[in-house]
């Protein structure tokens, strides 16, 4: 399956969550819907004080969700969130999910190679 998949990235146990997959989103949702909802879910790890002052002054998020770049372009395949942990969305192939005997779920997925981009 050809998804939007958004997963936590860490460096450090400190950092480390115990679901590497944040959240799955439809293939056809446009990069910038899904910009706003990576966004939304790395503000909901907020305090609350923090969320309400997101709430009432949007431009002073310290964290917002980026697209990424390649060789100095914006680039949308790519989605970014956070400090450690972030969250990394991007869209992926052949993505399933898996249970095991004891109905521990675990996805995979194929990466998607980035465009090859040639500036002149």
């Amino acid at each position: 399956m050809k998804a939007w998949l958004v997963t936590w990235e860490w460096a450090g146990e400190h950092a480390k969550r115990k679901d590497k997959v944040a959240a799955i989103f439809n293939s056809r949702l446009s990069a910038e819907r899904i910009r706003e909802f990576v966004e939304f879910i790395y503000l909901s790890e907020y305090c609350l004080g923090e969320r309400m002052a997101y709430a009432l002054h949007k431009d002073k998020n310290p964290y917002p969700a980026h697209f990424g770049s390649l060789k100095g372009v914006k680039w949308e395949g790519q989605i970014h969130c956070g400090h450690n942990p972030h969250l990394f969305a991007r869209l992926v192939d052949d993505l399933a999910v898996e249970r095991d005997e004891h109905g521990n779920e675990k996805a995979t997925w194929k990466e998607r190679p980035k465009p090859d981009i040639k500036r002149e």
